[in-house]
């Protein structure tokens, strides 16, 4: 598969977790298994994120990764959202090297309180 097939199947992997996540938030979802479609959207990010690096573009990747982190932060995952959170600011880093596009000093003051 050609850099174009893994960004298009990246992108259709982010559009069916979004609707997961916003099947979850439904009434009768959030009463029975809600969160099973929090987890299902949380691998489908990652696995997003895997493809657009594949693809080599590591923006993408960051932002699905943060995505992933998000939804983990809302599961009460503290180990996979904080995992996510470097591996999107590792995406970030090779995207932009000198730092513009994302602070990684900032990435400890989001566990801080965990500690």
């Amino acid at each position: 598969m050609d850099n174009a097939g893994k960004e298009r199947e990246a992108v259709q992997l982010m559009a069916e977790a979004e609707k997961r996540v916003k099947a979850s938030h439904s009434f009768l979802r959030g009463l029975f298994g809600g969160n099973t479609k929090i987890e299902e959207a949380c691998e489908m990010y990652t696995r997003a994120a895997n493809m657009f690096k594949m693809a080599k573009n590591w923006s993408a990747a960051g932002n699905a990764f943060c995505q992933a982190a998000k939804l983990h932060m809302q599961l009460q995952s503290k180990h996979d959202s904080a995992t996510s959170f470097v591996d999107a600011g590792n995406a970030y880093k090779k995207a932009d090297p000198q730092g513009k596009v994302y602070n990684r000093s900032q990435a400890p003051h989001h566990h801080r309180g965990d500690l």
